[in-house]
């Protein structure tokens, strides 16, 4: 007689096992497992039209926490004349490069502080009519 698939219809059950959650191989609790792979789920405008160099560049230049009381005037030109003495203190006790180009941002401070000067006297000017 050929074997076929089914050959042998006389063996039957041989014991029953109970499985349980202990009889099976763990690894320790301490171990750290390893992070699943989790694909990044991005929306198709953001792969079509990805950021360009301009929106990168401003996104980056544009300080994060800038105050919105430094654009009062008043406060912007205190904020020039502090930081121009406070470059001119440092231009003497740096090297000779670094106090050349320290001296020029002052003196560019300096021009904007006159520049301050001269609106706020020509909207007082104004003001007073």
């Amino acid at each position: 007689m050929r074997p076929t698939r089914i050959t042998r219809l006389d063996i039957g059950v041989a014991g029953i096992d109970r499985w349980r959650h202990t009889d099976d191989v763990h690894l320790p609790e301490t171990a750290q497992r390893a992070q699943a792979f989790l694909p990044e789920m991005r929306p198709l405008d953001a792969i079509l039209h990805p950021p360009t160099l301009d929106d990168r560049l401003a996104t980056q230049l544009v300080p994060r926490n800038l105050s919105p009381d430094l654009l009062e005037p008043t406060i912007l030109s205190a904020t020039r004349q502090s930081l121009k003495s406070r470059l001119e203190e440092r231009t003497m006790s740096v090297s000779s490069d670094q106090a050349a180009v320290l001296s020029q941002a002052a003196a560019l401070l300096e021009r904007e502080v006159a520049l301050d000067a001269e609106i706020s006297e020509a909207l007082s000017v104004l003001l007073r009519g």
